[in-house]
C-alpha cells in the first residue's frame, strides 16, 4: 500500500486572507501554496471560521496526510524581548520571571515562549522572549480545532517572516536588514543583523486609506530606527518587503522615500525547491511576498528553532 505524503503547514490566517504553504515533510520541498479571501459567513463565530477552513482544505486535498500545523498571532499584539536570564532559576521559571517584569503586570494573561538567541548585552546567554495575550492563542486553538487542523505550533507572524527571509537570502544576513510585514491596517518592522534580533517596531493605522499612511510612516519609521535596540538607522542596508500590501500600486517605492536602502520585495520562494510550479514563475513571483509569513511558519516546524 501506497505510504500517505506527509505535509508541515504553515497558516498564516489575516484578517481579509487566509494563505498557507505546505511542505513536504521527508523532502524539505514546497508541495502546495493557497491563498483564499476569508468568506462573510466565516467571521460569525470561531466554529464558522473553523469549518469554512476546512471546507477550503479540502478543496486543496490537505484535508488528510498533514502531520502538523504551525499558525501565527499578530505582532501586533505581542512583545518581543532580548533577555539574558537569572542561570539560577529553571528556564521556565526565568523566562515568566523575565516576562512578568517587563511586562509591569501578571504574565498569566499572557502565552510566554522563548528560543535561544545567541548572547547579551553583557555577553551572556539571551533567550527571545514573545508574549501575546492568552486570549489571541486561545481563538486561533478553537479556530484549528474547528478545522481539524493538528495545530503543533504557535508563532509571531513577523518572526515567521523573518525566517523566510533568513532561509531565502543568506547573504545578507551579515548586514543591518529590516524586515517589513505589511498587512490591512498594521506595519511591523523586524531588525535583525547575523540572524539576530535586533529590534521590533510598530505602526498602526488610522486613516480610511491605510496602504498610503502606512507606506508614508513606514518610510519614517525606518530613518528614525523605531523599535531599533542595537545599531543605528544610518547602517541600514535593505529592506525586504512582504504581507498583503507589499504589491499595493506604489508602496514600496513611498516606503523607500528617503531611505538610502533599497526596498525589495521579499520573495518567499527564491531558494525553496517547488519542483510542481516550475511552470508558474511569473504566477508565483506575484504571491510570494504575500506568503512569506505561511513559508516561515511552515519552516519553523521542520527546523524547530523559531518562536
Amino acid at each position: 500500500m501506497a505510504k500517505k505524503n506527509q505535509y508541515v503547514v504553515g497558516l498564516d490566517l489575516g484578517a481579509d486572507n487566509c494563505t498557507l504553504v505546505a511542505l513536504h515533510a521527508q523532502k524539505s520541498q514546497i508541495e502546495i501554496v493557497g491563498r483564499t479571501q476569508i468568506d462573510s459567513g466565516w467571521r460569525r463565530g470561531n466554529l464558522e471560521m473553523g469549518e469554512g477552513l476546512h471546507g477550503w482544505l479540502s478543496e486543496l486535498k490537505l484535508d488528510k496526510g498533514v502531520k502538523a500545523v504551525a499558525a501565527s498571532v499578530s505582532g501586533t499584539r505581542s512583545m518581543l524581548h532580548l533577555a539574558e536570564l537569572d542561570p539560577a532559576l529553571p528556564l521556565e521559571d526565568a523566562v515568566r520571571f523575565e516576562a512578568r517584569t517587563w511586562l509591569g503586570k501578571s504574565e498569566s494573561d499572557y502565552w510566554i515562549n522563548s528560543l535561544p538567541h545567541g548572547n547579551g548585552a553583557h555577553n551572556e546567554s539571551a533567550q527571545l522572549i514573545a508574549a501575546t495575550p492568552k486570549a489571541a492563542v486561545n481563538t486561533l486553538r478553537s479556530v484549528l480545532d474547528s478545522a481539524g487542523m493538528p495545530l503543533s505550533e504557535v508563532s509571531i507572524d513577523i518572526v515567521a517572516a523573518a525566517n523566510a527571509f533568513e532561509i531565502n537570502y543568506p547573504s545578507w544576513t551579515d548586514r543591518l536588514v529590516a524586515v517589513v510585514l505589511a498587512d490591512n491596517r498594521s506595519l511591523q518592522i523586524f531588525w535583525t543583523q547575523e540572524r539576530k534580533f535586533m529590534g521590533h517596531g510598530i505602526v498602526l493605522a488610522q486613516s480610511a486609506n491605510p496602504a498610503d499612511e502606512l507606506s508614508l510612516e513606514g518610510a519614517k519609521a525606518l530613518q528614525a530606527g523605531l523599535g531599533l535596540q542595537k545599531g543605528a538607522p544610518d547602517n541600514l542596508a535593505g529592506v525586504f518587503l512582504c504581507g498583503e500590501l507589499s504589491g499595493a500600486t506604489g508602496f514600496s517605492s513611498r516606503l523607500g522615500s528617503g531611505l538610502r536602502a533599497d526596498v525589495r520585495l521579499l520573495d518567499a520562494f527564491a531558494a525553496i525547491p517547488f519542483p510542481s510550479a516550475e511552470s508558474m514563475t511569473e504566477q508565483l513571483s506575484e504571491i510570494s511576498p504575500r506568503c512569506a509569513t505561511a513559508l516561515g511558519l511552515a519552516l519553523s516546524l521542520s527546523q524547530g528553532d523559531r518562536l
